[in-house]
């Protein structure tokens, strides 16, 4: 997956269903204020709900951003004590603070070490919001006597919201993915509510971030069950849920790279990972409508629906000799303490190139076949490559 797609699908998507999901309750605000009794309640559901899934899945980000958002919801409807008016402010501040942490915090185990740090820069969040705004206030003519640029008190107020906005955004988009995505939106969901109280009411708004909570949950769970890890393909698990969808007629391709134990050893485990990842990239590639799939170790598995061997051979071919053609470079792996010019000159006087290959075997389900059966004739067209040579493709 190319670098665009992966922001596009991670990154731009949710947030436009977002942006178009609020702006769609604001136009037809009209039209469901009349369950707004029933709509207070949703959000404690929903993060109640989120909360359990999060832990359960170890996101436990998401998990403590829930537990908060869930008792400013609760204070704000009077379910719990309510905090002081003076402290709207500091609240306010120190939640993007908390936010903006927890875009740089990586997921741990609730009940673990890591959560008193996490407790810790919760407080400390509160702490700094609390002491940047009593400094303000306190200070301002200095402050402004002292500063070359004509700077307002709201705006020193607000700089903290404004490096926090540009730390988290800049967190998302360089590691995109669904759990820094929903962090980003929930800050913005932060800030759009203070800055704007009364466009949509707060039990709307945390109910989104609830739902994105749910659904960011979900589809990493998917991603975590169905994907290979290493190489970003359909896991074996995947494989089997595509076979009850299959029809009668389709075909399948057991593929593997050859001598692919001795290159391990010779070239150490490292090197193997990224020649596992260069075939997975490769094999994703294929043409006529295969699905890829890692069986395990360094095989995979192609499945065509709906096409017969005959039809499906080109492709395979195809596949087999981009693999075969594309040369690796082996660099040395104590580059990185060298100086630039002599990881330069290094890189010309002993630069070392090598290229694997692969075989395939493939089959056609014939008559009354299970996917099983037909999978097993592949496997042995595959050992049939391997025993005439190896970097071949038969039936």
């Amino acid at each position: 997956m190319s670098a665009f797609y992966h922001r596009c699908r991670y990154f731009f998507l949710p947030l436009l269903v977002t942006a178009f999901s609020l702006g769609l309750l604001q136009f037809t605000q009209a039209d469901w204020q009349i369950w707004q009794e029933n709509i207070n309640l949703l959000p404690i559901w929903l993060l109640l709900t989120a909360i359990a899934l999060a832990l359960q899945f170890n996101r436990s980000r998401l998990s403590y951003l829930a537990v908060l958002l869930l008792l400013f919801y609760a204070e704000k409807q009077h379910l719990i004590p309510s905090y002081p008016d003076s402290y709207t402010e500091t609240l306010f501040l120190g939640g993007a603070l908390i936010i903006t942490g927890f875009s740089f915090f990586k997921d741990r185990g609730v009940l673990s070490p890591h959560s008193l740090v996490r407790v810790f820069s919760i407080c400390l969040c509160f702490g700094m919001a609390y002491g940047w705004l009593w400094g303000i206030e306190h200070f301002q003519t200095e402050i402004t006597a002292k500063s070359p640029l004509n700077i307002s008190f709201q705006l020193q107020t607000d700089l903290p919201l404004y490096i926090c906005g540009l730390l988290v955004l800049t967190r998302t988009l360089w590691q995109t993915n669904l759990v820094n995505t929903s962090i980003l939106i929930t800050f913005i969901i932060w800030v759009f509510y203070d800055l704007n109280p009364g466009q949509l009411p707060l039990s709307v708004l945390f109910s989104a971030l609830a739902v994105i909570y749910l659904f960011t949950i979900l589809i990493d769970s998917y991603f975590l069950a169905y994907r290979d890890e290493l190489t970003g393909l359909a896991s074996r698990r995947a494989l089997y849920n595509l076979v009850l969808s299959l029809g009668r007629k389709y075909s399948v391709a057991m593929l593997d790279i050859d001598h692919f134990k001795k290159f391990n050893d010779t070239y150490g485990h490292d090197v193997g990972d990224q020649v596992l990842k260069l075939v997975a990239a490769k094999l994703a590639r294929v043409s006529g409508g295969g699905k890829v799939f890692r069986y395990g170790g360094e095989e995979f598995t192609i499945v065509f629906s709906r096409k017969d061997m005959d039809s499906v051979i080109g492709h395979l071919e195809d596949v087999r000799e981009s693999i075969e053609e594309y040369r690796i470079t082996l660099r040395d792996d104590k580059r990185k303490q060298n100086t630039k010019e002599k990881r330069n000159a290094a890189n010309k006087s002993n630069k070392k190139t090598v290229s694997v290959t692969i075989s395939i075997g493939v089959a056609e389900r014939q008559g009354r076949e299970t996917f099983d059966q037909t999978m097993k004739q592949a496997d042995e067209a595959l050992y049939r490559a391997k025993k005439r040579g190896r970097n071949q493709t038969c039936t």
